[in-house]
């Protein structure tokens, strides 16, 4: 199990760097977006990343338009996200995530899962080509449960899968059920990495510190431990204060070791 923690894109990628490996954590989820995270030198960002003995996975801007109705944005789109994969290669990252597109107002879900599959099945193929592989997040609202999900790996049989356990339990508190295990269920034979926050389960993605909300984490390292899952970790978690982060990281590992299958 390796623990990782995301830089915040509005300092220095190098200097989020530093911070992430003095916290303790093993690997960064190096997220390149504006406004001081885009683009960093990749060798750079790999040269210290192999200094400090820290690995990284990719992480890509939530509202890249990649499903746009405008063909003129997706082409932008795909370029930026060309731009990232560049970047990600020239530091030794090789796997990357990518949101499906959520924003297309007027069209239904048929539509909407059809524009995304094409859109990320060339991202899939653009990324092969400088030796990295995709993974597809689960999102908070469309794209949060299996149909949706399974169009777009239906397109593009080459993608991972990237679980996002505070998403899927956003909307608990609503009535609705927790979707790890049912994406778990579906997409575990291609599961490459998870994210983990806290939330109160309601229609917000507070990234709250875990044990803040009411995520059932146990239940989630059940669901994950029954697939054999040990690998990259990231806790997702925004605040102020470093030390909610250090704490997550102390409860995660303390739960991973004290919950069985």
């Amino acid at each position: 199990m390796l623990i990782g923690s995301m830089n915040f894109p509005g300092r220095s990628v190098l200097k989020e760097i530093h911070r992430i490996h003095d916290d303790g954590f093993d690997f960064v989820d190096l997220t390149l977006e504006p406004p001081a995270a885009w683009l960093p030198d990749g060798a750079e960002v790999g040269r210290l990343l192999s200094d400090l003995g820290l690995g990284a996975v990719g992480h890509t801007a939530y509202y890249l338009p990649i499903a746009s109705p405008w063909p003129e944005l997706r082409a932008q789109a795909r370029d930026l996200y060309r731009r990232c994969l560049d970047v990600f290669a020239a530091a030794g990252v090789t796997l990357v995530n990518v949101h499906p597109d959520q924003r297309l107002p007027l069209h239904n879900s048929d539509q909407m899962r059809a524009r995304n599959a094409e859109a990320i099945a060339a991202l899939v193929g653009d990324a092969a080509q400088v030796g990295i592989e995709v993974m597809v997040e689960n999102l908070d609202n469309r794209f949060a449960d299996v149909d949706d999900l399974a169009a777009i790996f239906d397109a593009a049989p080459g993608a991972r899968f990237h679980l996002d356990v505070g998403h899927a339990n956003l909307r608990v508190g609503r009535g609705e059920d927790d979707r790890t295990e049912r994406l778990l269920e579906a997409f575990g034979d291609r599961l490459a990495h998870v994210h983990v926050s806290d939330n109160n389960g309601g229609g917000d993605d507070l990234h709250l510190p875990l044990g803040a909300g009411r995520v059932d984490f146990r239940r989630a390292i059940r669901s994950l431990k029954r697939r054999g899952y040990d690998g990259t970790v990231t806790l997702e978690v925004f605040s102020r204060e470093r030390e909610h982060l250090r704490t997550s990281r102390r409860l995660w590992l303390s739960w991973w070791r004290d919950t069985d299958a």
